[in-house]
């Protein structure tokens, strides 16, 4: 007799997953093998198919049209209302940021950024990816475990397309006090030493979105970058908006973070641009 001694949980049905199963065979338990299950969604959602999917899935669904603004500077955006996910920046000069020297003509769009870059996830190892003819793409398109880490709609936030680009897959730390060289959107940046930082008000945000990331994905946290999340999500707690982002995204994929769930607001945590903060314009 063959059993399943494992149920499914709600987001593995959701998404491709790899489930171990244990098997009894003939009165005998044996830990057999990896079980890779890709199911059709039963309910109102559904995991993204590829990353043009993922994209446009946050643009209409997660990032609706009062939640527009940038994760790091709060500039207003307006979406195509295409397939793909893209808009244009209202205007970077309503919002005080300062166009930078690299990526200029990137400024004026947003683009989906990775909170955890997709080269910093364990499919960067993958042989699809990291093999004689592995690239990216070639992960997105056919294999499911990569894929749900890449398409990870709680992993995705709107950026100004060249914040986006300088921060490019740096790692994110506390930097020495230094005037931004982005105006007032407050993110430092360190190209020598491949790190970045965020708002404060969107630290915890970020903390948050990391751990998640390493207990649903596996990514790997250094012992001491996870200390410094631990005290960012202390000192930027979960504000309106970030709950209800993570609402949104588990009415679509049922899938929950964890961090995030159940967890409780605290407006002080609510950067002065997003939707429900009692601050609604730049001082």
């Amino acid at each position: 007799m063959i059993a399943v001694t494992r149920l499914l949980q709600p987001h593995e049905i959701m998404s491709p997953r790899c489930v171990r199963v244990s098997l009894e065979l003939m009165g005998e338990r044996m830990l057999r093998t990896f079980l890779c299950v890709a199911i059709a969604t039963m309910s109102s959602g559904a995991a993204a198919q590829s990353w043009r999917d993922a994209k446009n899935t946050a643009s209409d669904q997660v990032y609706t049209s009062e939640a527009r603004q940038t994760f790091y500077c709060g500039c207003d955006y307006t979406s195509h209302e295409d397939n793909d996910g893209s808009g244009d920046v209202d205007d970077v000069n309503a919002c005080g940021y300062d166009r930078g020297a690299n990526h200029q003509a990137r400024a004026n769009r947003i683009e989906w950024e990775h909170v955890v870059p997709a080269s910093l996830m364990p499919a960067r190892q993958f042989a699809c990816w990291d093999g004689p003819e592995g690239e990216r793409d070639r992960c997105e398109r056919e294999n499911p475990e990569a894929q749900a880490m890449i398409f990870e709609l709680h992993n995705l936030v709107p950026s100004v397309g060249q914040a986006n680009g300088d921060r490019d897959n740096h790692r994110y730390a506390d930097l020495d006090d230094s005037v931004s060289e982005y105006g007032m959107c407050e993110i430092e940046n360190s190209r020598a030493d491949d790190l970045f930082e965020p708002p404060d008000c969107k630290k915890g945000d970020v903390a948050r979105i990391w751990l998640f990331m390493e207990a649903e994905h596996g990514v790997w946290i250094p012992t001491e970058e996870r200390a410094m999340f631990v005290e960012w999500m202390d000192a930027d707690p979960i504000s309106p908006w970030e709950a209800e982002r993570e609402q949104r995204i588990f009415d679509l994929t049922g899938v929950r973070n964890q961090f995030v769930a159940g967890g409780g607001t605290d407006p002080s945590g609510a950067c002065p641009w997003e939707p429900g903060s009692s601050v609604l314009e730049f001082e």
